[in-house]
Parts: C-alpha cells; sequence; structure tokens
C-alpha cells in the first residue's frame, strides 16, 4: 500500500491514472487519508461486493438497526446457501 498527497497527484497524475497498488490519497497537513485508489483489475474482481456495499450505506437510513442486523443474518445464510 502507498501513501500520497494530493499535491503529489497533482505533479504527477499518472499515479493515479496507473495505479499499481491500492494508494491512500492523505490530507498533507493532518496525514487523514481522503482517497483510496485500487487498480483496476481488482476493481472489476471487488466490484459487485463495493456495489452492494454502497446500496447498504445509501438506504442505511430506511433500515433501523434491528432490521439492518437481521437482513445481514440473512445475507449470510443465502452467501452460504449460493456457494
Amino acid at each position: 500500500m502507498k501513501y500520497i498527497t494530493v499535491s503529489d497527484v497533482v505533479k504527477k497524475p499518472s499515479i493515479v491514472t496507473n495505479a499499481t497498488e491500492v494508494t491512500l490519497i492523505e490530507d498533507a497537513k493532518r496525514h487523514i487519508a481522503k482517497s483510496v485508489v485500487i487498480p483496476y483489475a481488482l476493481y472489476k474482481q471487488l466490484r459487485s461486493k463495493l456495489e452492494e456495499e454502497l446500496y447498504l450505506l445509501e438506504n442505511a437510513q430506511a433500515l433501523n438497526e434491528e432490521a439492518y442486523e437481521e437482513f445481514l443474518e440473512i445475507e449470510s445464510v443465502a452467501e452460504d446457501l449460493g456457494r
């Protein structure tokens, strides 16, 4: 895993466009990760999982905590049956 700053990206944009490893883009002053860049090949492998998680995050307000826990339990059972 590589750590870079936004100024590194401005100086050399190919760091982002031709990523060969997972790269965290940090805030230079506070050293807090702001963005993550992953290689496209890795993205293709993780795409469906990422889309599922984004869907859950976007709809998290519609699910209360109890319903969310029940959903996670059902999801794990469904995944086991799918294997």
